[in-house]
């Protein structure tokens, strides 16, 4: 069992990936031409993961309270409770916060990459306004 798995994120880690992988796709395509967005799409598409970002700040927030969960009591119940929510937290890199840090930094990636898309598409409109200009087509 690995510690995401003991931690009860292995969902979040594979929808991480899975999400990892789709960014590296768009930065491939978008690497060998193959994807530009018209920049408007692209703008919309990354201030989305921006606003991801923002929200997942917040998760993140919460998330970081469980480090010093109060309440619980002195008896050892209510301390290896504590202990438990901790963990979660904390968990190494299979801990909530450890997790959302990483989505954040994918989402940024991907707005990167929506940026780069839309850049593309910019110079190749500008280079195919040049050459109507020159007269090549």
């Amino acid at each position: 069992m690995t510690s995401a798995d003991a931690s009860g994120f292995a969902a979040a880690k594979e929808g991480l990936k899975a999400i990892s992988g789709r960014t590296q796709w768009i930065n491939q395509q978008v690497g060998s031409g193959k994807l530009s967005l018209d920049p408007d799409a692209a703008d919309k598409a990354a201030k989305r993961c921006e606003e991801e970002i923002d929200a997942l700040g917040v998760l993140l927030q919460n998330a970081a309270a469980l480090r010093t969960l109060k309440g619980l009591g002195n008896y050892p119940d209510g301390q290896q409770l504590a202990q438990r929510f901790q963990e979660k937290a904390t968990g190494g890199q299979a801990g909530a916060l450890e997790l959302i840090r990483d989505m954040q930094e994918e989402l940024k990636k991907q707005a990167d990459a929506f940026r780069g898309a839309a850049k593309d598409y910019r110079a190749t409109d500008e280079q195919n306004a040049d050459d109507l200009r020159r007269g090549i087509q």
